[in-house]
């Protein structure tokens, strides 16, 4: 009798456990997401915004927004950077743009148009060879498109905004940030290029800033541009340095123009040592960074 009593007690504990450990979803604190319909894409555009400290709606002040393409996986990482570098970074409203709740191949696959702005029919083999699947490039502008005329106008409607815009993208999405560079220079201010693809379409992006440079226009705000050591000197490193040497070299007025190699990173591996960089290199304080004044190690 006594054997069975235990044997049931031991079976109630183990449910009443079961049923406290279930798994639950993981939350990102304090950031929140909006499903935004696009006619200009017939889909629709998720998004996640990140605030900074000390946000109040109904205060005066108004914020930059940054803007940080491939949300699926920059903006977890930038929004808990975004607590972190409180001290470091002006306040800035973050807002990420991509769909966080699909799979990576879907990812890999959506991502492709919309963030191509020419078609380019050598990547659509390499790419479509590599993932098994037809892809095509091209449709980047409507993408812009549809953040400008469809995102920006929703948040600037919802949030404290200012007009100062930034945008940050990384390998595919970095190429995007370099054609709005040159193509909208003005209604966004900060870029963040990183580990850009600047070679699709036979280096496109070079013969944008040929273009713009020629047509005497000025340039204006903040550019980071970045690549990892890893990625290779021919295709990601050289080229990335060529366009800060470019930019540097064209002497503009308005620009400021910040640039980093990170040694012994990978392509994957950069993203979140990039994602801080821009940050810093976009929004940076000029504060004391250092820690542990006043503790005795330091002494």
């Amino acid at each position: 009798m006594l054997k069975r009593i235990l044997s049931l007690l031991s079976l109630l504990i183990a449910i009443n456990y079961s049923i406290a450990q279930d798994a639950q979803p993981a939350l990102l604190a304090d950031a929140v997401s909006y499903d935004i319909p696009s006619k200009i894409i017939n889909n629709q555009i998720r998004i996640s915004v990140s605030l900074p400290m000390g946000y109040n709606k109904n205060s005066p002040k108004k914020y930059p927004v940054l803007y940080v393409l491939d949300a699926y996986y920059s903006f977890p990482i930038i929004h808990e950077l975004h607590k972190m570098m409180a001290g470091e970074i002006e306040p800035v409203i973050i807002v990420g743009i991509g769909d966080d709740r699909i799979s990576l191949q879907e990812w890999l696959i959506t991502r492709y148009p919309i963030l191509t702005h020419d078609k380019d029919a050598y990547e659509d083999s390499y790419h479509s060879n590599n993932m098994k699947v037809n892809l095509v490039s091209g449709n980047g502008q409507n993408y812009y498109n549809a953040i400008k005329n469809e995102v920006i106008p929703f948040i600037e409607a919802n949030y404290s905004t200012n007009a100062d815009r930034g945008m940050v993208g990384h390998s595919l999405s970095g190429l995007f940030t370099s054609h709005v560079l040159f193509k909208d220079n003005g209604y966004f201010t900060r870029f963040g290029i990183n580990s850009a693809a600047l070679f699709v379409n036979n280096d496109e992006p070079f013969k944008l800033e040929k273009e713009f440079f020629e047509s005497k226009k000025q340039l204006t705000g903040k550019v980071f541009i970045s690549a990892a050591g890893l990625e290779g000197d021919k295709i990601f490193v050289n080229r990335a340095n060529r366009l800060s040497n470019i930019l540097k070299s064209r002497n503009y007025n308005s620009l400021k123009v910040d640039s980093y190699i990170f040694p012994d990173e990978s392509h994957v591996s950069v993203v979140g040592a990039m994602l801080s960089r821009s940050l810093y290199s976009l929004y940076g304080l000029q504060v004391d960074r250092s820690i542990g004044k006043g503790h005795k190690a330091n002494n």
